[in-house]
């Protein structure tokens, strides 16, 4: 009879507490929402969305402009100005012209910069103001300039740098620093590149634009693909990029518990496994594998009736644990289709005879054991 008395003490001590990493299966079945005791949905693998459309919440609203709300048709002015930079090259088609005894008709003079009064000092035309001019402008006062010492003279002009119509990229770039505006019409991509390229993975990085006191933002990735994010810059434009790698973080019974960096989309639930390194054998239970995730839902309603900037987005998130039991070999194929999303906890509960062998430790040491007698403590 006595053999029962802990036996049952194990069973009532279990009923009330037992020692685990974190919470069982049946806690986490009835696991609700602490302000409203509103029980957070546990969905079977087989029932979740699968796929990248599935899987992910676009990380911005449907109604978000993103950097598109910067309308413009780029930067076209081409007026010389102060500190710029021009390239010119003149031509003579004729026998006895100021290139007849060179080997080419082609003479490029080289490069020239606006000074601060609004010059530039030409060989064979000497100093012109060039202030406010376009280039064309200046090409045909070189012409004439060169009006008999040349037959048929000809000159090209040609903006290189323009320091003050220029823009900032800063930032998570291979090399931040300010660059000038052309007649290319640089876009958004283009300043990127011009900065050595975005430093983290598209799906990571954020994209925002100061123009005044104007600012908007976009993910490298939406950039890349809706054409109309990629927007034209104009000068003075501020380009910040921001890096913020997507993470999951594995829980519990893995091998290589710990967090996890990945780039968006591109990771599925069976990968991520994979990075902890699985689960362990002599403690998880591979019935009870689940995944916790706040899955982002957006709503205008909060706004509208708080009177706060009608129509923006107002995120909020709802929990939700996706169930996965690994005994059940379709699982594995439900995992290939299964997207990781940023944020998302992997856990790997505990088998329940670990926990029990972990109670019946706890149990051994807490036993009284007899005090041995003192040393040289026989009797009188």
């Amino acid at each position: 009879m006595r053999k029962l008395v802990p036996i049952a003490f194990l069973v009532v001590l279990g009923a009330c507490a037992s020692p685990s990493d974190g919470p069982s299966a049946t806690n986490i079945r009835n696991a609700s929402l602490p302000n409203s005791n509103e029980k957070i949905p546990v969905v079977e693998l087989a029932d979740a969305p699968l796929g990248i459309m599935g899987a992910t919440t676009m990380s911005y609203a449907s109604n978000d402009a993103g950097l598109s709300s910067f309308r413009s048709g780029g930067y076209v002015d081409s007026r010389l100005r102060r500190g710029d930079v021009i390239d010119v090259t003149i031509f003579d088609t004729g026998e006895e012209g100021i290139l007849s005894t060179t080997n080419s008709k082609t003479l490029n003079l080289g490069r020239f910069t606006v000074d601060e009064s609004g010059f530039v000092t030409l060989p064979f035309v000497g100093r012109q103001r060039v202030m406010e001019s376009s280039p064309e402008a200046l090409q045909s006062r070189i012409v004439a300039g060169l009006k008999g010492s040349a037959v048929n003279p000809q000159a090209v002009v040609s903006v290189v740098e323009k320091p003050a119509n220029g823009i900032t990229v800063n930032g998570n770039v291979r090399a931040p620093g300010r660059f000038p505006l052309t007649a290319r019409k640089e876009r958004v991509l283009d300043a990127i590149a011009l900065a050595g390229g975005a430093s983290g993975a598209p799906g990571g990085t954020t994209v925002t634009i100061v123009r005044g006191k104007q600012r908007a933002s976009a993910s490298l990735d939406r950039i890349m693909n809706e054409d109309r994010q990629n927007v034209y810059l104009l000068p003075d434009d501020q380009v910040m990029i921001e890096g913020d790698s997507p993470s999951f973080m594995a829980l519990g019974a893995f091998k290589s518990a710990g967090e996890f960096e990945f780039e968006k989309d591109k990771l599925t639930l069976a990968q991520a496994l994979g990075r902890a390194g699985g689960l362990l054998d002599d403690r998880a239970d591979a019935r009870n594998f689940y995944v916790f995730r706040n899955q982002p839902v957006y709503s205008d309603a909060a706004f509208a009736k708080a009177g706060k900037n009608p129509g923006a987005p107002f995120v909020t998130s709802k929990p939700v644990i996706y169930r996965v039991n690994l005994k059940d070999v379709s699982n594995f194929a439900l995992m290939q289709q299964f997207q990781v999303q940023d944020g998302d906890i992997l856990y790997a509960s505990n088998a329940g005879l670990v926990d029990a062998a972990k109670l019946i430790t706890v149990f051994q040491k807490s036993v009284a054991t007899a005090a041995a007698p003192p040393p040289g403590g026989g009797g009188n």
